[in-house]
């Protein structure tokens, strides 16, 4: 019970965090004037990311609420795309960001297909950027938290793979040790005979 509030908890957090992503990315979207194609290709990327964010954490949540949602063999390969694609948006978000302070935006320090440029305002476009990375790595940080939950629930509900080669529990030896004692004394008794 502790794990599924704990992991209602990390997918809203990250509907939160898809939806402040989605709307920074639309906003750099809304307002590309002539940027370079890879930057282009960039942001359109981040927002396929947010997309995908959307569809994990919608079902996600609604495994909460419907039964037939709520199957970790549903959720695990959901979860796996989400972590994968986040993960990868957010180097790609970073990569192309660079490390830079938008308020005093150098045009000689920084290439010509970065990927704040491409609008009339590229220190506000910079800013949106900076927002949207921090928050798509905060959505990596809650569909990461939410797989892990996930492969829990799954080894819990269909078992790991070391299950079915456990060690026998002391019901199962003392039982074993009763048997075979009574046929030592079965096999015992027909030789005195």
């Amino acid at each position: 019970m502790r794990y599924n509030l704990i992991q209602m908890i990390l997918r809203a957090t990250g509907l939160l965090m898809t939806l402040l992503l989605t709307a920074l990315i639309g906003s750099v979207i809304s307002s590309n004037i002539d940027a370079i194609g890879s930057a282009t290709a960039a942001v359109n990327f981040i927002m396929f990311v947010a997309i995908v964010g959307w569809i994990v954490c919608i079902i996600g949540l609604l495994g909460f609420f419907v039964s037939a949602l709520d199957k970790p063999l549903l959720q695990l390969p959901l979860d796996a795309i989400a972590v994968l694609f986040t993960f990868i948006g957010a180097i790609v978000l970073a990569a192309k960001l660079r490390v830079v302070n938008c308020g005093e935006i150098n045009p000689k320090a920084l290439p010509t297909d970065w990927i704040a440029w491409g609008s009339a305002n590229d220190e506000g476009r910079c800013r949106r950027l900076q927002a949207s990375t921090v928050f798509i790595w905060f959505l990596f940080a809650c569909v990461s938290g939410s797989l892990f939950l996930t492969i829990r629930a799954a080894r819990n509900t269909y078992g790991s793979l070391r299950s079915a080669a456990s060690r026998p529990s002391m019901s199962q030896i003392s039982s074993n040790i009763r048997c075979r004692r009574m046929s030592l004394t079965r096999s015992r008794e027909l030789v005195v005979r």
